[in-house]
């Protein structure tokens, strides 16, 4: 039987403590190394995703007597990206010249294709004329790493809980 002293002199025993200590601090460091290697792919596909959008956008502009469709677009984006899963199926662009007298912009709110497979709102795509000012909007659908961390509780996401990666460029259309 268990008297006072017993457990008085097993409250004071010092091994195990660096056990108990390792299985508290432990969860939480690796939840943090997890979170912050998530943060880094997320931000490295977001980067990839504007440097392959405005190498395409170059390529639009220096080459005359291209024919624009967003399939050719999406091809040049995604052969040239390698960091985006899926991209042929998740890669969604916005194509729109911009009214040069009020230089009014679409909505923040960037298309996306959702869960079902249809763009959340319907995107456009207008090459536009010659010298016109254009906008061109690209939106990739990305799957996080850790779909339980609380990563990237702000960011613009899916039913599904993939989130949406977007890049836009302005550029004017050269003469013919």
């Amino acid at each position: 039987m268990w008297g006072l002293s017993h457990i008085f002199r097993f409250a004071r025993r010092e091994d195990a403590n660096a056990t108990v200590e390792f299985v508290i601090v432990f969860p939480v460091i690796i939840m943090l190394f997890i979170a912050a290697f998530e943060t880094s792919m997320l931000l490295t596909r977001q980067v990839m995703l504007e440097r392959t959008l405005d190498q395409s956008v170059r390529h639009l502009r220096l080459t005359t007597g291209l024919s624009v469709t967003h399939d050719e677009i999406r091809e040049n984006i995604c052969d040239n990206t390698v960091v985006l899963n899926n991209c042929t199926e998740t890669l969604v662009l916005d194509l729109r010249p911009i009214d040069q007298e009020t230089y009014a912009l679409p909505d923040y709110h960037t298309m996306c294709l959702g869960q079902d497979g249809e763009v959340h709102p319907a995107n456009r795509f207008n090459p536009g004329g010659q010298n016109e000012l254009m906008l061109i909007r690209a939106c990739a659908r990305v799957d996080r790493i850790l779909p339980i961390s609380g990563l990237g509780l702000q960011l613009t996401r899916d039913d599904a809980g993939a989130i949406h990666v977007t890049a836009a460029t302005i550029f004017v259309n050269e003469p013919q």
